[in-house]
């Protein structure tokens, strides 16, 4: 909205005259919208010409969008500005504080005699528009000013502009590193799907639920929007980033990997949990883990093979050596059977 004048610290819905100044812009809107538009008499800049106009439909929608990006959005907030050119760089960056001192800037091409009103970015980096998934053009080809990504979106923008990050409280990270030059979305699924039967399988241990999953459970399960996120981070050779959201499952995974390393089938499993024969130790291969976490990771993976039953943990077992396989993963752990 061009020539809005709204004073810093001063919220746009409150601002004297507001309904006139989008009145306004809006006519400047229309004037410049077209080349037959700009043949006709300029619009009036003079605040006072619109007392009393009738106001523009959507006049609220307007108002509040104002509000929102010059006030209402926090300061930290990332704020991702699409290129409608796909061949050319998008920005992003970071809003600073509500109660700074706004900006005001020139439009382009025909808007360039018009000034604008804006919010500070900091931090602003270059995104070419080509890296991103159709998912983010959608909301583009909607007349919305502002739109909030969904979770997988936030996610991809989010390692865009800060890489590796993890949000506090909410993920645990396992790292997988492969040595093979190929690794394959087969891969990674089956990966994301053993998160998930993990993840899944403590969720319903915390809450005493008795019903055991399987892979195929899994594969076919319902998404859930909390529910864990795969990020991977491939090299060649390089690594996969596991992450589950909201429970600490990365060293349960782990651990499985190594019994299917060691060649233990789910029946050999079973039985070492239940005789209580299974036993992880703070050995070299796990070097600077905590006593307790050690001990949770311990009690976790005698409550998960306990749910999961001898059957499905064969089933885990043989996609976990498949992968390592065809992958060339490694665990950073062993297993030893005292006799």
């Amino acid at each position: 909205m061009a020539f809005l004048e709204i004073e810093d610290g001063v919220r746009p819905r409150d601002a004297a005259g507001i309904d006139a100044q989008i009145t306004r812009a809006r006519a400047f809107a229309e004037w410049v919208k077209t080349e037959e538009r700009r043949g006709e008499n300029r619009p009036s800049q003079a605040l006072e010409d619109y007392a009393g106009a009738e106001a523009p439909p959507r006049v609220a929608l307007y108002r509040n969008t104002a509000d929102e990006i010059l006030h209402t959005l926090p300061e930290g907030s990332l704020i991702f500005v699409p290129n409608p050119d796909l061949t050319r760089n998008g920005m992003f960056g970071e809003l600073v504080a509500p109660d700074a001192p706004r900006i005001r800037f020139r439009g382009a091409g025909h808007r360039s005699e018009f000034s604008y009103l804006g919010r500070r970015l900091k931090n602003v980096k270059n995104l070419p528009m080509q890296n991103l998934d159709p998912d983010f053009f959608r909301p583009m080809r909607k007349r919305v000013w502002t739109h909030e990504y969904a979770a997988r979106e936030t996610e991809l923008l989010y390692r865009q502009y800060y890489g590796d990050f993890e949000i506090i409280g909410r993920k645990a990270v396992a790292e997988i590193e492969v040595t093979r030059r190929r690794v394959s979305g087969t891969d990674l699924n089956i990966i994301g799907a053993l998160t998930t039967l993990v993840d899944e399988t403590l969720a319903r241990v915390e809450r005493g639920d008795r019903e055991q999953l399987t892979m195929h459970n899994v594969v076919f399960m319902q998404p859930d929007p909390q529910g864990p996120v795969l990020h991977a981070n491939i090299g060649s050779p390089g690594s996969v980033l596991v992450e589950s959201v909201t429970r600490r499952v990365a060293p349960v995974v782990k651990v499985i990997m190594v019994l299917a390393l060691a060649g233990y089938v789910g029946a050999d499993v079973w039985d070492m949990v239940q005789a209580r024969n299974l036993v992880l130790e703070n050995t070299d291969g796990l070097a600077g883990v905590a006593d307790a976490q050690l001990a949770e990771t311990h009690e976790k993976t005698y409550a998960f093979v306990r749910a999961s039953g001898a059957d499905s943990l064969d089933e885990i077992l043989e996609y976990v050596r498949d992968f390592h396989a065809r992958t060339g993963g490694r665990v950073d752990g062993h297993v030893h059977h005292n006799e």
